[in-house]
């Protein structure tokens, strides 16, 4: 009963700044389409303060300060803003070609000089991590998570989807050590064959979609296209992951991953029963589908004892009590977690 009270007050910052960051859009909207806007250039450097100065402002005010984020998510609103302000401001009627130009470079250069500032704890918490965690690829989601916050999170992912994305196509599969099953789930589910489908309609909506929003706003147009082209990363990067992580179970561990999605580890002394399914599956709020993403129903059900925590990509995390997922051969699944402990 206290969280459920206490939550509106802790969202009200964040709707504070909503509010306040849709009012000043709007209200610079309607000063852009003014029609003697082209003729006051002042109003552009009005606007562009407002847009890269005051809202940044208003973000760090209300939201950076009182939840305690990380210096980059500041750097992350500065480039949603420099966004914002290009769609508000169209090119020609920029007071500064010059300061269009520069806005980039001296956002990156931002990042950068942030990133090595934390470099040093970067490596502390990384060397610290190895504690308790071999996988470098965790280690460092775990680094980044506790030195950058959210930010940190995000940008493992990233790096982690771009990384599939190009250079999965080189990667073979990797070789299972001996005492450990590994269970593919994309061989007979017709997971690769569906996603091609999907990344050919999604190039041939864009190219649609390009060129008829280019006829409204070739601003727009140009977002459109680089949302779609990341769209198409994302698939491409999820396909590789699905078939370069299996689901892994050794003597101590069932590692369950479902491509660039789903993630969970179990140990043995939690290890859940196991059930094929067979026809239709009805999910529950105890119950998370993890078969979805390989667009195919799940034929596998684990039941835990107590729930268990799932993360995602981009730091999301879900606790279920029971996992539905699919694999090529469940059987063996089934009979790994039925085979007595060696």
């Amino acid at each position: 009963m206290t969280n459920t009270s206490s939550l509106p007050i802790r969202l009200r910052p964040v709707l504070l700044f909503a509010a306040l960051a849709l009012l000043v859009v709007g209200t610079e909207h309607v000063i852009v389409r003014l029609p003697a806007f082209p003729q006051h250039p002042a109003l552009s450097w009005a606007v562009l303060f407002d847009v890269l100065v005051g809202l940044p402002l208003l973000f760090y005010v209300l939201l950076l300060r009182r939840y305690r984020l990380s210096p980059l998510v500041l750097i992350t609103v500065i480039g949603a803003c420099l966004a914002l302000a290009c769609w508000l401001l169209p090119a020609p009627q920029w007071p500064s070609r010059r300061l269009l130009r520069l806005l980039p470079a001296v956002l990156e250069g931002g990042t950068l000089l942030a990133l090595a500032i934390r470099s040093r704890a970067l490596l502390r918490a990384y060397q610290a991590a190895g504690a308790h965690e071999t996988r470098p690829l965790l280690r460092l989601r775990l680094a980044a998570g506790q030195v950058l916050g959210e930010v940190g999170v995000l940008l493992v992912a990233e790096l982690d989807m771009l990384r599939f994305a190009v250079l999965g196509w080189w990667e073979a599969t990797p070789t299972v050590p001996p005492g450990t099953v590994a269970l593919a789930s994309h061989r007979e589910s017709g997971f690769g064959a569906l996603l091609v489908v999907a990344c050919f309609g999604l190039v041939i909506e864009s190219a649609a979609l390009d060129l008829l929003v280019r006829l409204w706003s070739p601003v727009a147009a140009g977002w459109l296209l680089v949302a779609d082209a990341y769209a198409l990363l994302l698939f491409i990067a999820h396909g590789h992951a699905v078939r370069l992580q299996p689901t892994v179970l050794t003597a101590d561990v069932l590692l369950v991953r479902v491509g660039f999605v789903w993630q969970v580890v179990v140990p043995r002394s939690n290890w859940p029963s196991a059930e094929q399914l067979r026809g239709d599956f009805a999910a529950d709020a105890e119950t998370l589908n993890l078969a979805r993403p390989l667009l195919t129903a799940p034929n596998v059900m684990l039941t835990f004892a107590a729930p268990v925590l799932v993360t995602g990509p981009y730091g999301i995390r879900r606790t279920a009590r029971r996992l539905a997922l699919y694999l090529d051969q469940p059987a063996a699944l089934l009979d790994a977690l039925a085979a007595p402990q060696s």
